[in-house]
């Protein structure tokens, strides 16, 4: 049952079917049915429990108990698992606004980077290759309303863009956020649907996510090839992973990068906010882009923490699934946070196990 904000025209994705998590994620295309966008808002509550028990305030973080989800009536839902909280604004893109562990939230705000009114703060969504729509972003997926609601049953959100149009061809983008106690975890769904009852379009899905950049450290597994990159943005090579720890830059910088299906990002207050995704070959990227994207600017003290998902052609009136697990730590005492950090490399990984 969907608890909806305030009345409006929304129909679920016919044929949708969220695949079980083996390791960390899944992605996958289906045929579907459409939805239409508009407002969304409202005065309705609906919160429950989930399985697990513990708590989640740091270290092994997984199996949580508490579960719920909440909507203010103006725009902003809130999922919380546990001591973990995230935020999702329906009225502005449905943009994450909030990711936070104990109420320190890792994502920016509005405030850090306000140059030529574009809404660079917070976790949004894209296609790539950004070749196709160049620049701002297409304010449809990015910046404009979505509506949905709440599903109390699953405890999850789910909210639906308007029409967008990228290479001529109309399309909608579902996000569903669902918890995942067990994990101590939230993974959030992007659907994209192709509205063309004739026209294919190839593309690929783009998660954007803006960290604070002073003390911040990101890092990633390599894939094939080395990393290229543009600006002064350099990553350093240690024992497999790429780190970049955060230098500002005059310029825009970016690396691009083939990875293995993760990238974590270590404020600094030592939070570990950790990505998990389907691996793809480097062969499979979109033209001109990358696996793992990590950009920095003269804007603002941030980071873009940007996973991608393979570049595939979805058919008329047929959908493609891209799913991103989100994970937030506190990292224990007794790991070093540094590039290179064998520590550091081990803990991520035991997060990554759960």
């Amino acid at each position: 049952m969907i608890i909806n904000a305030m009345p409006f025209s929304f129909k679920l994705l016919a044929g949708l079917a969220f695949a079980a998590f083996c390791g960390c994620s899944a992605e996958s295309g289906s045929s579907t049915g459409m939805g239409t966008g508009g407002h969304a808002g409202s005065a309705s509550n609906a919160t429950g429990g989930a399985g697990g028990s513990g708590s989640n305030t740091g270290g092994s973080g997984g199996n949580v108990s508490d579960v719920s989800v909440t909507t203010d009536g103006n725009n902003h839902y809130t999922l919380q698992v546990g001591s973990m909280k995230m935020v999702i604004d329906a009225g502005l893109g449905a943009r994450i606004t909030e990711f936070s562990l104990n109420d320190t939230n890792v994502l920016t705000a509005p405030a850090v980077d306000q140059s030529a009114g574009h809404n660079n703060y917070g976790c949004t969504f894209w296609t790539s290759p950004q070749s196709a729509w160049s620049w701002p972003p297409v304010a449809a997926l990015d910046s404009q309303a979505y509506s949905g609601g709440i599903d109390a049953a699953t405890n999850s959100i789910e909210l639906i863009s308007g029409t967008a149009t990228i290479s001529n061809t109309p399309l909608t983008v579902t996000k569903r956020f669902v918890p995942v106690p067990e994990s101590g975890a939230i993974d959030v769904t992007y659907t994209i649907t192709n509205l063309s009852s004739s026209l294919a379009i190839k593309l690929a899905p783009w998660q954007i996510s803006r960290v604070a950049g002073t003390g911040g450290l990101t890092f990633f597994a390599k894939g094939t090839g080395t990393y290229t990159s543009t600006g002064t943005l350099a990553l350093t090579d240690a024992d497999g992973i790429y780190w970049f720890t955060f230098a500002a830059a005059t310029v825009n910088s970016k690396a691009l990068s083939d990875g293995a299906g993760w990238i974590a990002h270590v404020t600094k207050d030592k939070l570990l906010l950790l990505f998990e995704y389907p691996d793809i070959q480097a062969t499979e990227a979109a033209p001109n882009e990358a696996e793992v994207e990590v950009y920095t600017g003269p804007n603002g003290d941030y980071v873009e923490v940007e996973p991608q998902g393979a570049y595939t052609s979805i058919e008329p009136r047929a959908t493609r699934e891209w799913k991103v697990r989100w994970k937030l730590r506190q990292i224990d005492s007794s790991t070093t946070v540094s590039a290179g950090s064998a520590s550091l490399e081990a803990f991520a990984q035991q997060q990554r196990n759960q």
